[in-house]
């Protein structure tokens, strides 16, 4: 069974908006909170942007400096492990499978120090994709990995799945908020990972 990561495994609100701040490169701040929610109702960084009054020069700006900041290490460390993983990953080996984490970063290597450094060790791997072609890429890896299944946070996710040929199940709170998702993901959207890998392993055994 594969997952995603960001918002999937670990939350990245902390580190989203550390990095938007790193950004701004003193430029004033805009309402971070109102940022993120406009994030996880589908906007781009740009549109978040210009909805709350920064002009579309400067979110231009913003948004290829945050691209280049949200990834370095430390604000990596602000990405927390999200609620019942351990019991996701639990369910997932008690059930005879291995789990593989797919997931889009810019620095395979950090994200590979991450997942290290929370004492992950999917039996199946880390599987690191371009951000820029995310679901294409992702759905390539989930087919040659035999996934019977993939749990995710995204509409990006669900496609990934979708063109794979297997079950999707998506994870609220994450980089979507569960009314976006509900709007563009087919199927149950869940409270939790080890809801969404439960739903999985019901369909597989069905």
């Amino acid at each position: 069974m594969a997952l995603d990561f960001d918002g999937t495994l670990v939350g990245c609100r902390d580190r989203q908006l550390a990095a938007l701040e790193r950004a701004l490169d003193g430029r004033p701040a805009p309402d971070l909170d109102a940022f993120w929610r406009a994030k996880t109702t589908g906007a781009s960084t740009v549109a978040a942007l210009t909805g709350l009054g920064v002009s579309e020069p400067d979110a231009r700006a913003i948004a290829t400096r945050w691209v280049e900041v949200v990834e370095d290490r430390d604000l990596l460390a602000l990405d927390p492990p999200v609620p019942e993983l351990d019991a996701a990953l639990t369910a997932i080996a008690a059930a005879g499978l291995d789990a593989a984490i797919v997931t889009a970063r810019r620095d395979a290597a950090a994200v590979r120090a991450q997942i290290d450094a929370l004492g992950l060790r999917p039996a199946a791997g880390v599987h690191v994709v371009s951000p820029a072609s995310a679901a294409a890429e992702k759905a390539v890896v989930l087919a040659e990995l035999g996934a019977v299944g993939f749990v995710g946070d995204t509409e990006s996710d669900a496609a990934a799945a979708a063109a794979a040929g297997i079950p999707f199940a998506a994870v609220a709170g994450g980089q979507r908020d569960e009314q976006w998702l509900a709007r563009h993901v087919a199927g149950a959207v869940h409270p939790s990972v080890l809801h969404a890998v439960r739903a999985l392993l019901e369909t597989k055994e069905r």
